[in-house]
């Protein structure tokens, strides 16, 4: 299909919206961050990008850690807040409870169904944007997001942990029903490609043997 360059714009969507903590000047701040990715997972990492004029990113860059908080639907109107404020101006520690996992330092959301306290093990600044790779040293979640069997006990689904999502449009948006496991859609084409790939290799092959 045809294309139109419209510049260079970073469109990735749909984003997570997610709350990043940090301890400020001895006090727990939350902000709303919509730059937050998966960066591994064998080796637990995650990505999130703050500009530096954030009051959270003074707490970043002094503790060299953060929270990642990952609130659900019903907590809408509070992360929304925590978007249109400073927390310069204001405590927005106050709309959440706040509690402390393994580092003693990292602010973590009780009100989130599923919660990160991360290590900063590597960084980027671009002009006035900082980008924090974070070790993930423990993921708190809430037990009835848990499913399956003891000792194969998995997350569950979009469906049942209800995130936040943020488009393109500058709105924000709610996971649809799951489709089809991973791995299976492309099943079909995945034989395809491999059979493919074996009448080019095989001499005897493709040509009327």
């Amino acid at each position: 299909m045809a294309k139109l360059k419209i510049g260079a714009k970073a469109i990735v969507y749909p984003n997570p919206v997610v709350l990043i903590g940090a301890q400020v000047d001895g006090r727990p701040n939350y902000c709303l961050v919509g730059d937050c990715a998966l960066a591994g997972v064998r080796w637990p990492l995650v990505m999130v990008s703050l500009h530096e004029e954030h009051w959270t990113t003074r707490g970043v860059l002094t503790e060299r850690a953060f929270s990642v908080n990952i609130p659900s639907f019903d907590l809408l109107e509070a992360v929304d807040a925590c978007g249109q404020v400073s927390g310069r101006e204001v405590d927005k520690s106050s709309l959440f409870t706040t509690f402390y996992g393994e580092m003693e330092t990292v602010p973590l959301i009780a009100e989130c169904p599923v919660v990160l306290e991360c290590r900063v093990v590597g960084e980027i600044l671009r002009e006035k944007r900082h980008v924090f790779l974070g070790e993930v040293v423990q993921a708190h979640i809430e037990e009835r997001f848990l499913v399956g069997p003891p000792g194969r006990r998995v997350v569950a689904g979009l469906a049942e942990l209800d995130p936040i999502l943020y488009g393109s449009d500058d709105r924000y948006c709610r996971a649809g029903d799951p489709v089809a496991a991973s791995g299976t859609p492309g099943a079909k084409l995945v034989a395809t490609l491999r059979a493919r790939r074996e009448s080019l290799t095989d001499p005897g092959r493709g040509r009327g043997s």
